[in-house]
Formats: structure tokens, C-alpha cells, sequence
């Protein structure tokens, strides 16, 4: 008897351990082709259910606590200073080639919160039809969706979380119109990253709340999909002057200056090859941004070295009988079927005779808990508000020259 009991222990820790250990892919040197990251609801049917099924293989083999575990370890190198850009990109690429090792035609989408940004709650992205929406009252545990009863394994042993900031809403996100103001202002990476780090970024983790306002925030897939869109305004800023492909300034978590030439934490790259979205090892680009001319692009001559990542699960490694990958909430959730994606795509309407309202202020505290810059918040929501004014404004106008048209 005992004899057999030490083999399923064998065989229990074999599983353990190689769930555990995180797959850390290197980039390629050259890009076979340039793909397409899109706008997840625009995706057909069959390209969502693809991606659904990728991610939750993902799951399935413990890699999103991986995600998890990595993003939180080192969270304060990559918050609040000039590694944030280009290290999510990077980040966001570790993901998308794990997803294509397990199905090749598989791309990152990018969640656009600004459609919906007056009521997120209405965002289709948000319904069953993809990855849900607040978690249950009482253990605020996501049930729906894509990700409907995930269970975790970082940094505790529990469900996938979200909580609403306003028990039923999130409040409201940024305007891409405001988005588009910082873009027009900002000149120098350190001035935009700032904006949009503690403006339109952390809005929606605040909003979604849960799991996804904490440094492990990427146990949930929406983190990819947002940090997508993050991507993706960067991008597009850059997309403005070929020189943002090249270069970089400011100051890192020690307050040493970042160049092109500075490495990136983990993963030992310099920040100048993840300056162009279609540049050697990235390899895309999005579906309304201009590829990075090949000429604009930062060459580099070093290569990285890393050793391989393993997750530390359960916040310790010296308790191996709970390092076990945190199962569903019910045994058959990994069998429930794939979302269409299109049965609840909802109409954005609201009341033409209402103001829409800004984004409610970040708090001092739950910034600094994220190493945020808490004056630049406040003069991000002086902007946001002043943009939602001008919107509201312009809206009265239109009101007022309808109904004069009318008589």
C-alpha cells in the first residue's frame, strides 16, 4: 500500500512541477510575416472561439498564474517610470507566441473601452458572449463568460475575481477623444507614458476591480486585451514621428535615465527592440496604425540571456503540496461551449437629453499602492473632465439645432 502511495505522490508532484514551470520562449531575429492584431468584436465567430480556446489551454496548464506571478514580482520596475511601455509590449508578445505555439494563426485582440467608455457595463466585451462581467455577489467570482468559474493558483488558491468600483458599475472609463488630447500634447515618451499610465491605463483597472486592480492583474485575460489597447495607443503616438521608433527618455524605478540601450527588467533586452510593434521578434502591427518604416527602427547588436522563469504559486516554494494548478470552480466548466460572440452584441444608446459624466477620480491611495503618480492623476482628470465638458457642450448644440430644424 504505501508503496503505491508514493507513486501517485510521484506522480501528483511530477504534474506540479511542470505546470509550474513557466515556458519563456525567446524572440525570433526576423519576422516571417507582419500579422494583424484587431478589435475583439470585430472579430468573425470562428476567429473568437480560437482565441477563446487558446486561452483557456492557457489556463488549463497553469501559464496565466505564470503571467500572474512574473507581472507582480517585479511590479514596481515596471510602474510609474520608463520601463512601462516597452516592457508590456514585450510582456504582450511572451503571451502571444505561448498562444501560438498551442494554435500558430492565434493573435492578441485589443479590448477598445473607449466605444463603450460612458458605460462599460453595456461593452459587449463584458457579457457572457465573452469574457463577462462583475463577479457574484458575496465571493465576487467571475461566472461567466469565457472565463466563467477559473480558479487561480496565484498569489492564493482561489476564483477569478472581479469587483465592480460601483457594486453594479465600473464608472465610467476615458473618451478616446481625451486619449487623443494627451496625444496631441505630449512631445516626449516620459510626458506621454505618464498621461496615459495614470489617465485611460489605470481607469480601467480600477473599474473592473477584483483580481484585476492588483499586480497580479494578468490571471485575468482581459489584462491582455486592455494592455492590447494600451499597445496600441502608444502606437499610434508613435506612428506621429519617426524618431519615437528610436528613442526614449526619462528615468527608470531607480531613477537611472532609460535609452534605447537600457535593459528591460527580466527579460535582459534592450527597451530599443520593443520600440517598433513590426520590428524583428514582434512582428505586427495594428489594424488602423501604419507599420514603423524599416528604416526608423532601433538596431540592435546584443542578445539577450535569461534563464528560464519558474512561478512560484501559493507565495511560497517550500510548500509543495499546494503548489497543485487551482482547478475550476466546477468540474465541468473547462467542457462549456465556446460564445459565438455575436448573440449579445449590445447597441451603445443613451439618453440624448443627458450629460455623460467624466471618470471619477483615481484615490491617493489606491495609487500609490500601485506606484502611480498622484499629481499626474489629478491633471489627468482636470483634462478628462474638461474633454467631457466640451463633449457635453457640443451635444446641447446639436440638441438645440435639431429641434430648431423640427419647427
Amino acid at each position: 500500500m504505501f508503496k503505491y502511495i508514493c507513486i501517485l505522490l510521484a506522480v501528483l508532484a511530477s504534474e506540479v512541477f511542470a505546470k509550474s514551470m513557466f515556458p519563456l520562449p525567446r524572440l525570433p531575429n526576423s519576422c516571417s510575416q507582419i500579422s494583424v492584431r484587431r478589435d475583439i468584436v470585430s472579430l468573425p465567430p470562428e476567429e473568437l472561439q480560437r482565441f477563446i480556446r487558446v486561452v483557456r489551454e492557457m489556463h488549463r496548464r497553469g501559464w496565466m498564474d505564470g503571467f500572474g506571478s512574473m507581472h507582480d514580482h517585479i511590479s514596481h520596475q515596471i510602474h510609474g517610470n520608463e520601463q512601462f511601455f516597452a516592457w508590456h509590449r514585450r510582456f504582450l508578445r511572451h503571451f502571444e507566441i505561448l498562444m501560438q505555439e498551442i494554435d500558430p494563426g492565434v493573435m492578441i485582440p485589443y479590448w477598445n473601452w473607449g466605444t463603450y467608455w460612458q458605460s462599460p457595463v453595456a461593452d459587449p466585451v463584458l457579457t457572457s458572449a465573452f469574457f463577462g462581467g462583475n463577479g457574484r455577489p458575496g465571493d465576487n467570482c467571475v461566472i461567466e463568460g469565457a472565463q466563467a468559474r477559473w480558479g487561480r493558483n496565484y498569489p492564493t488558491r482561489n476564483c477569478l475575481t472581479r469587483r465592480f468600483r460601483y457594486g453594479a458599475t465600473t464608472g465610467a472609463f476615458w473618451p478616446m477623444r481625451a486619449v487623443r488630447d494627451v496625444m496631441n500634447m505630449a512631445t516626449t515618451h516620459a510626458q506621454f507614458r505618464s498621461r496615459i499610465e495614470n489617465g485611460a491605463h489605470g481607469i480601467v483597472h480600477l473599474g473592473l476591480g477584483g483580481d484585476f486592480e492588483t499586480m497580479y492583474a494578468p490571471v485575468d485575460v482581459l489584462f491582455f486585451l486592455h494592455h492590447a489597447m494600451i499597445d496600441k495607443i502608444w502606437a499610434e503616438w508613435q506612428s506621429r514621428d519617426p524618431l519615437r521608433y528610436r528613442m526614449v527618455d526619462g528615468y527608470d524605478s531607480q531613477r537611472i535615465p532609460v535609452t534605447a540601450n537600457s535593459l528591460m527588467p527580466f527579460y535582459s533586452e534592450e527597451v530599443g527592440t520593443a520600440l517598433a510593434t513590426n520590428g524583428p521578434g514582434y512582428c505586427y502591427v495594428y489594424d488602423d496604425i501604419p507599420a514603423a518604416p524599416s528604416g526608423a527602427m532601433f538596431k540592435s547588436t546584443r542578445r539577450a540571456t535569461f534563464a528560464s522563469f519558474k512561478a512560484v504559486f501559493n507565495g511560497s516554494s517550500e510548500q509543495p503540496a499546494q503548489n497543485a494548478v487551482a482547478e475550476d470552480m466546477e468540474d465541468d466548466a473547462a467542457e462549456a461551449p465556446v460564445p459565438a460572440g455575436t448573440e449579445f452584441r449590445v447597441k451603445h444608446t443613451f439618453n440624448d437629453t443627458m450629460d455623460f459624466k467624466p471618470p471619477s477620480p483615481m484615490s491617493a491611495e489606491w495609487l500609490r499602492r500601485r506606484r502611480m503618480d498622484v499629481a499626474e492623476a489629478a491633471r489627468m482628470q482636470t483634462l478628462v473632465n474638461n474633454v467631457v465638458a466640451r463633449i457635453n457642450a457640443e451635444r446641447r448644440q446639436q440638441r438645440v439645432a435639431a429641434n430648431a430644424k423640427a419647427v
